[in-house]
């Protein structure tokens, strides 16, 4: 298996005689500026980008299929299986449903308002991937501060939902907006605290430097026994609070508040916001798995490791095909609680954030701070 550095080596040597009338023709594009070495960088980050931002787009694709289908499977009855091979292009036929619907806007909504609020909330999911490492040196960008900038982008979030509720000019839109805006402050407060004790052992916010320490250290998970699990299962129970699915969907409880903030939006714009939940998720499955789980490492260490295996661990490829494997393992372990709980009732939802997962968060972070002053100092 060639590595990612001898890829790219062959890339370049694909495109050094790049022809002068493709460079003229690009040179015109604003902010670009592309001569000898400076070329051919640039054309193979682009050709990586696309292809790393293809791949996220097909996982996209891929991952309601496998909800539905587990989802059936656990429920006794079939899922797709009339549109495409096994019902693979279900969702394909979905989104252009949604997008020939007609899209409608309440008469007495804030216009401006309303189409903010999509706006916001797609650029975020959108911009929440950039850090995310996908293999050794593999990441749309390596930022010293990764962790903080995606939580950074989460908190657009709560003010997005309130704003579309509250645009809407609906009382169920509305009401479905302040739970969405109370549930997400209530889980993301335990959820960033578990995440200290990550940082404290790491010592850095980069999260290729957060899977490096586990990979010549081992997981975290499984170390500071017990602060780092308590802070693994609190922040993977937040995590699917963040992301409002069963059974913690109670700003879009149907019973109640016919879909929540939601409510109104139609069309282009409800395909968004059903992108917008599944890329979440997405994000969040990844961040659980980078930060308890090794990310990209393909075993845990271990004394007395086989030479074949730990030259698989180095293998970038190894590294990019195991981090699938844990992530669509999270997407099965989400689609299995949505089947199986039923959903909280929004006064249990709150305080079982406030005063069990906040308490809870704060006792892992002093087991871990323990721990680190003990050892690592």
């Amino acid at each position: 298996m060639s590595s990612l550095l001898s890829l790219i080596d062959k890339i370049v040597e694909g495109i050094r005689d790049i022809p002068q009338w493709l460079l003229t023709l690009l040179n015109r594009i604003p902010y670009v500026e592309l001569q000898g070495k400076n070329a051919e960088r640039a054309i193979v980050v682009s050709l990586l980008s696309a292809a790393l931002g293809t791949y996220v787009l097909l996982n996209l694709l891929l991952a309601p299929w496998i909800e539905r289908k587990v989802m059936a499977r656990m429920m006794g009855r079939r899922g797709p299986v009339y549109v495409g091979k096994f019902g693979l292009l279900q969702l394909i036929a979905d989104i252009a449903k949604l997008l020939f619907k007609e899209d409608t806007m309440p008469m007495t909504a804030d216009r401006f308002g309303f189409n903010l609020s999509i706006y916001l909330m797609g650029a975020s999911t959108i911009m929440s991937f950039g850090p995310l490492p996908w293999a050794r040196d593999l990441a749309g960008t390596n930022m010293s501060i990764g962790l903080l900038y995606i939580f950074a982008v989460f908190s657009v979030f709560p003010p997005a939902m309130l704003l579309g509720g509250w645009a809407s000019n609906s009382k169920y839109s509305l009401i479905g907006g302040f739970r969405a805006a109370a549930q997400l402050v209530a889980y993301e407060i335990p959820m960033m605290i578990s995440v200290l004790g990550v940082i404290v052992y790491a010592q850095s916010f980069n999260l290729q430097a957060i899977v490096e320490d586990q990979y010549q250290n081992g997981w975290y998970i499984y170390r500071a026994f017990p602060g780092l699990l308590m802070a693994f299962v609190i922040f993977l129970f937040a995590s699917l609070a963040e992301t409002e699915r069963i059974p913690f969907d109670i700003p879009e409880a149907e019973a109640e508040l016919v879909m929540g903030p939601r409510t109104e939006f139609s069309g282009w714009r409800y395909g968004i916001i059903l992108l917008v939940e599944y890329s979440h998720m997405f994000v969040n499955i990844i961040l659980v798995v980078v930060l308890f789980l090794g990310g990209w490492d393909v075993i845990f260490p271990f004394n007395g490791m086989p030479g074949w295996l730990a030259d698989l661990r180095d293998d970038r490829l190894a590294q990019f095909i195991a981090i699938n494997i844990k992530i669509y393992l999270g997407v099965f372990f989400v689609t299995w609680v949505r089947t199986t709980f039923p959903r909280f009732r929004i006064d249990q939802f709150i305080e079982w954030g406030w005063k069990t997962l906040l308490p809870l968060s704060l006792l892992s972070l002093a087991i871990v701070g323990a721990y680190a002053g003990l050892y690592v100092a």
